[in-house]
């Protein structure tokens, strides 16, 4: 399937597809809709990158966008290899060439999987603008991702969820009763864990692509992210105090709420099954577009609440609106609690009055700000050319 065969009246306006023989670099841009600012979006950096997906990350920032109230667009790209085995230095600085006309006034790029602080310094200094991307080193102005902006986001949007149904006599339930599993342990599931158990919730799994660890009791999360320091995957653990199993394992663990906070795609009808089974009355989208339409709906008929990822993750694009001001990693992290916090509180409000699926009300609430956008955009390309058709008229 082709990205330009999901054309509708939101976008996209433009689809990339670049390769340089040099290096052989491919890669695709896609820039869904920037009526509401430049097009937002990290650079994903992996060999199963495909022009479809992308899109639909895109899609999927312009409503994070919109609903978080952020003077961006929606936008995504994606380098598609393993930065592994390539020259990632070389495939970096060939894509930002490749796309720089657009940068940054259609499109302002940040990591995403695959891609760290170092490739944004890269790709900056390479379009010649710190603001062609956030994400950056702190030393050249940055707020970077690997300080745990969306883990965190996505920590507040759990804490008020809790609260949010507890208030409404929706759902009984407290941060010191809830088990949690989190589902994917890079950069955003670790530092969702980590600020979890800061705040006195319990972990009681924890998976990545290799396995998963267990413990009813709750882990002991500072001992394993200190146990973790130098390896890559949870299975490096064997041996040690931790019995490692197979990843799909945590789909059957006893829990309240669950975290996808890994790829997309992993809560299908048959997973989204063994969830119900095993009690999951929250779920936090962490990752972007992790639940399937269809066991969207089944879970929410069968009363689990489902956070959104568009608004549950918006903390990272939140703390990249932070750093494109030029201000700190402490108005960040505040900014990010006050924007999490109301975009929840708003989706679960209306949703638990509406009678219906938190995602339905987000996505209508983020296509009217989108739409008012386009009509505004509109009018005032309207206006230019009738004031320039009365300029040609008088100098006639």
């Amino acid at each position: 399937m082709s990205a330009w065969e999901e054309i509708d009246e939101w976008g996209p306006e433009k689809i990339l597809q670049v390769y340089d023989p040099d290096t052989c670099m491919k890669g695709v841009l896609v820039i869904d809709n920037t009526s509401t600012g430049p097009g937002k979006g990290g650079i994903r950096f992996a060999d199963s990158v495909t022009p479809i997906e992308v899109f639909r990350l895109a899609r999927t920032m312009t409503w994070k966008c919109a609903a978080a109230g952020l003077p961006f667009g929606g936008a995504k790209s994606g380098i598609i290899a393993d930065p592994n085995k390539v020259d990632r230095v070389a495939w970096m600085k060939s894509f930002a060439k490749m796309i720089k006309p657009y940068c940054p006034s259609q499109y302002i790029a940040a990591t995403d999987i695959g891609t760290t602080e170092l490739d944004m310094a890269i790709f900056a200094h390479e379009i010649g603008d710190m603001r062609a991307c956030t994400g950056k080193p702190a030393e050249l102005g940055g707020i970077p991702h690997e300080l745990g902006t969306t883990g965190y986001g996505v920590t507040t949007a759990l804490e008020t969820a809790i609260e949010v149904l507890e208030e409404s006599h929706t759902l009984h339930i407290t941060k010191k009763q809830a088990k949690v599993c989190v589902q994917g342990f890079g950069n955003v599931g670790s530092f969702t864990a980590r600020f979890l158990d800061s705040a006195g919730i319990k972990v009681v799994a924890i998976s990545d692509v290799s396995g998963f660890i267990y413990n009813k009791d709750g882990l002991n999360i500072p001992r394993l992210m200190t146990d973790m320091k130098g390896k890559a995957r949870l299975s490096e653990l064997k041996g040690s105090i931790y019995d490692i199993n197979d990843k799909d394992g945590i789909f059957e663990v006893d829990s309240d709420i669950f975290i996808p906070a890994a790829v997309g795609d992993v809560i299908t009808d048959r997973t989204a099954s063994k969830l119900l089974k095993n009690r999951v009355k929250i779920i936090v989208e962490a990752a972007n577009l992790p639940t399937s339409p269809s066991a969207s709906e089944y879970l929410h008929k069968n009363n689990v609440w489902i956070i959104p990822d568009f608004i549950a993750n918006a903390g990272g694009v939140i703390g990249s609106f932070v750093e494109y001001q030029g201000r700190t990693e402490k108005e960040a992290f505040e900014l990010i609690r006050y924007k999490i916090v109301k975009g929840v509180r708003n989706v679960l409000a209306e949703s638990i009055m509406r009678e219906e699926n938190p995602r339905t009300f987000a996505t209508e609430m983020s296509k009217q700000i989108v739409y008012r956008a386009m009509l505004l955009r509109k009018g005032a390309i309207n206006v230019a050319r009738e004031a320039y058709a009365r300029l040609d008229k008088i100098s006639v």
